[in-house]
């Protein structure tokens, strides 16, 4: 027995199962010879597919905030482009030297901004960065946080903001311009302007070790003084046709099948040039789902067949 195997067994016996869970990856990620690959792929499949472990939060943050652990990230069937790699790159590079910033008495939270069209997959890439950072992943629920009583908004930002100072999380607003609009326009609300200016004073008392990620498809209607709380910035855009291509046939190997055996060059007659990530994952589901359901009733025709012939 090796050291890997007797790690898994501790955390095993200690019931935790979330390290159990990371140590069982790292042997399967070992695995080299033929007669296991088909095995290996089977099980980081079911890991994978476990999808995110919710994290119990305080009572009082239950409404307002989602935490999942994301150590299980189906890393095979996500496409990462170079534009994306650099900004994961970028963001955990700031976020491993921030305790050293902060022993100098420099702030500089590892704050990441990614804008781009719906579907383009700016949610998942938050996702992907707490993965790779081993943090939390922490996102707002924005139909709770906006509270119709004079102050509440500001109250509930200031209850999220003191779980990230005591809790090292990534700390995501996903669709940050229904609370980060541009002040100075016409018709504004007092209200909303407040709140913009709540949020960006508590981003300024923020530690070092917190990662904020904001995302919006409204990239230009956000106030400026905000942006610059966002020291990191990429636009996420749509796929090309290499690229959907790429992510449709990770997508399919991911669920044991491949690309090869689905007729019909699809992917070129109904994306064109260029798709949104989300479009082609949702096409590829619909060929899985369809293939499932045929390899189902094979089955239990030929069932039928062997209980007649029986």
């Amino acid at each position: 027995m090796n050291e890997k195997e007797r790690a898994l067994i501790r955390y095993i016996c200690d019931g935790d199962i979330r390290k159990a869970q990371q140590q069982t990856r790292i042997i399967l990620d070992e695995l080299e010879t033929k007669k296991d690959q088909q095995f290996k792929e089977h099980m980081i499949r079911k890991l994978e597919a476990k999808g995110p472990e919710l994290i119990e939060l305080p009572f009082n943050l239950r409404e307002l905030l989602v935490a999942e652990d994301v150590t299980n990230f189906p890393e095979s069937r996500f496409l990462l482009r170079e534009t994306e790699a650099k900004a994961v790159r970028e963001t955990l590079s700031v976020y491993r030297v921030s305790s050293r910033l902060a022993e100098i008495g420099i702030s500089y939270i590892p704050a990441l901004m990614l804008h781009g069209e719906s579907g383009c997959g700016k949610t998942m890439l938050a996702r992907y960065i707490a993965h790779k950072a081993d943090l939390p992943f922490v996102y707002v629920r924005f139909s709770s946080l906006v509270n119709q009583y004079l102050g509440g908004t500001q109250s509930n930002l200031g209850k999220i903001f003191e779980y990230a100072r005591s809790s090292p999380c990534v700390l995501c607003f996903d669709e940050i311009d229904a609370v980060g609009m541009a002040r100075g326009q016409k018709n504004d609300v007092g209200e909303m302007n407040r709140i913009v200016i709540a949020l960006m004073q508590e981003m300024d008392r923020l530690q070092n070790k917190v990662i904020i990620i904001g995302t919006t498809n409204r990239f230009d209607r956000l106030d400026p003084a905000l942006i610059r709380r966002f020291p990191i910035q990429y636009e996420i855009k749509r796929l090309d046709y290499n690229e959907a291509i790429c992510l449709a046939k990770k997508f399919f190997s991911y669920a044991g099948y491949d690309r090869e055996e689905f007729d019909g060059d699809w992917s070129m007659e109904e994306f064109g040039e260029s798709v949104a990530p989300s479009t082609v994952v949702k096409k590829c589901t619909d060929e899985i789902v369809s293939r499932m359901i045929e390899e189902d009733s094979l089955r239990g025709t030929q069932k039928e067949d062997d209980i007649i012939a029986g």
